[in-house]
């Protein structure tokens, strides 16, 4: 592996000084925010001001579950509701029987509604289904798709550019991310929910997604990327062989797109960076926080991943959540499968119902290659 420099010291505030208090922390995380919209992600604009929900089919699955399809139909400004885009989201409530089998076996499930989990893509959890927990998706390239090379500016960006022209540098991974914000707030008005235990998740540049949308929003109770790599979990400092770096993300010919629009400078100067993706894990902290990884997924660089997990860990332990910070890496390439999903209700049982895992989410790295020392600095005490 090569590791460009030691990982930066995320309690070192932009003025020199040190945290050395939870204040101090939260002035820092506002800091670390701004870098990551203001540098890597672009600003995205705030909620619209009109959201129309329109049910367009609902049925039952074979495993008694409902499946509704909705479309949301988003008007920013409701004096221009000419200007409006919108997109399907699939809602996956669990059975009457699957919710009651697990209030009799799980103290305090159901108390105050079932938790849920918003997920980026189009995929089915079977198993979390079966645990009782329901499932909210939307496939993201309905607000900015995807096209190597040549992007095509979605319907999200035409729309806000209409109305506000120039006032958003948002990037594809930002515009998702909005999508999933939007998501959240339908989540919020569900009386069946426990508005306490909402997770999402995602994979590959989905997971970039989950990640970030958790990052920025504290109502999210659980944040799952998978196999996120670059511009997600993965360190830009700390690369495995044949990984994704930056200067891949952000190649013309490829998906420059997804980032900022000025990103791709820092290809070559990652040394000059002034944060790494631990940064803005740790704006997940001291919420609950797990990496799915493949061992073998080289792309996503689950060494590098591995790195941001170690730097992210003095974060939990400084705001006094340390089991909170977690990492599951499976054999295997770049998929998010049943043992992912299932690393994940594990780890969402645990910390909402005080569930033992079988699971041990801060295990090492698997592998016998020597690490170098990703950092030196420590938590403040």
């Amino acid at each position: 592996m090569k590791l460009i420099k030691e990982l930066p010291d995320p309690f070192l505030m932009k003025d020199d000084s040190h945290v050395v208090t939870l204040e101090d922390w939260n002035l820092r995380r506002q800091e670390i925010k701004d870098m990551m919209i203001n540098i890597q992600y672009g600003s995205m604009p705030s909620s619209p001001e009109e959201v129309i929900i329109k049910n367009l089919e609902s049925k039952t699955l074979d495993g008694g579950e409902t499946q509704e399809e909705l479309y949301f139909e988003f008007v920013p400004k409701r004096d221009q509701p000419e200007i409006k885009f919108g997109m399907n989201v699939t809602v996956l409530f669990p059975s009457l029987e699957a919710v009651e089998r697990r209030k009799k076996s799980v103290e305090g499930f159901g108390q105050n509604g079932i938790p849920a989990l918003i997920y980026v893509g189009k995929s089915v959890f079977h198993d979390l289904l079966q645990s009782g927990y329901m499932m909210i998706c939307y496939e993201n390239n309905q607000l900015e798709p995807m096209e190597m090379g040549n992007p095509i500016v979605g319907p999200a960006q035409q729309a806000y550019e209409k109305l506000e022209p120039g006032k958003y540098s948002w990037g594809s991974i930002s515009v998702w991310a909005w999508g999933a914000l939007q998501v959240l707030e339908y989540t919020l008005t569900l009386t069946g929910i426990n508005k306490n235990q909402i997770m999402i998740s995602g994979h590959s540049r989905n997971g970039k997604t989950a990640l970030l949308a958790g990052a920025l929003d504290d109502r999210i109770a659980i944040v799952n990327p998978s196999g996120s790599g670059c511009a997600g979990a993965g360190s830009y400092l700390a690369l495995g062989d044949d990984c994704e770096d930056l200067a891949a993300l952000t190649n013309r010919k490829r998906w420059w797109a997804w980032t900022h629009p000025d990103f791709e400078k820092w290809a070559g100067h990652e040394k000059d960076l002034p944060f790494d993706q631990h940064f803005l894990m740790g704006l997940v902290a001291p919420r609950p926080l797990l990496r799915t990884e493949g061992h073998d997924d080289l792309w996503a660089n689950p060494i590098g991943t591995y790195a941001s997990f170690l730097a992210t860990q003095p974060i939990y332990d400084f705001l006094g959540a340390p089991k909170r910070n977690g990492i599951h890496i499976r054999e295997g390439g770049h998929y998010q499968g049943e043992e992912d999903s299932a690393a994940l209700l594990a780890f969402a049982d645990w910390h909402f119902f005080n569930l033992s895992p079988k699971h041990h989410f801060q295990k090492k790295l698997q592998g016998k290659m020597k690490l170098p020392t990703f950092f030196r600095w420590k938590r403040p005490k």
